[in-house]
C-alpha cells in the first residue's frame, strides 16, 4: 500500500504539518476517523475479549429492539420488551465505557484531559441530538403543535 493509500500515514504527515498551519475542525476530525478506522482494521492493536463482547452486546441489543418494534406479532409484548432492552442496553454501555474508562491514567496528563473531554463532549453532543430528535418526532407527531408541560405536572 503507498503512502496514498494509506490513511495512517497520511494522518501522520498531516499531523506534522499541523504544528505549524493548523488544520480546520473537518479536516482534522475526517483524518481522526480514517486513522482510528485504519487502526481497527490492523490486526496489530490487540483488543481484549471483554471489550469484543461489549461492543457485539450492544448491536445485539439496538437489532433486537428494532425488530421487537417492526414485527406486528411482538405489538403486546413491546412495551416489556422495549423496557428489558432499554436495561440492557443501559447494563451493556455502562459496561462498555467502564471496561475502557482505566486506560487514562496510562497517558500523559494532556492526553488524559483532551480525552476526557472527548468523552464529555461526545455525551453532551448526544443528549443535545436525543432531545431535539424527541422534539422533531414529538413536533411530527402532534402535526405541527408541540405540548411542553411544566415540570411537576
Amino acid at each position: 500500500m503507498s503512502e496514498q493509500e494509506d490513511p495512517q500515514a497520511e494522518t501522520v504527515k498531516i499531523a506534522g504539518h499541523s504544528v505549524i498551519n493548523r488544520r480546520s475542525r473537518w479536516v482534522s476530525s475526517l483524518a481522526a476517523l480514517r486513522y482510528v478506522n485504519s487502526i481497527q482494521k490492523n490486526n496489530i492493536v490487540k483488543v481484549r475479549d471483554t471489550d469484543k463482547v461489549t461492543t457485539i452486546s450492544l448491536v445485539l441489543c439496538c437489532v433486537a429492539t428494532l425488530v421487537c418494534l417492526i414485527v406486528p406479532q411482538l405489538e403486546r409484548h413491546r412495551v416489556s420488551f422495549v423496557l428489558a432492552a432499554d436495561i440492557f442496553v443501559g447494563i451493556s454501555l455502562l459496561t462498555y465505557v467502564a471496561n475502557r474508562f482505566g486506560i487514562l491514567t496510562t497517558f500523559q496528563p494532556r492526553q488524559a484531559l483532551l480525552t476526557w473531554q472527548l468523552m464529555l463532549g461526545t455525551s453532551l453532543l448526544g443528549i443535545f441530538f436525543t432531545i431535539n430528535l424527541a422534539l422533531l418526532i414529538s413536533w411530527m407527531i402532534s402535526q405541527n403543535q408541540i405540548i411542553i408541560l411544566p415540570l411537576g405536572q
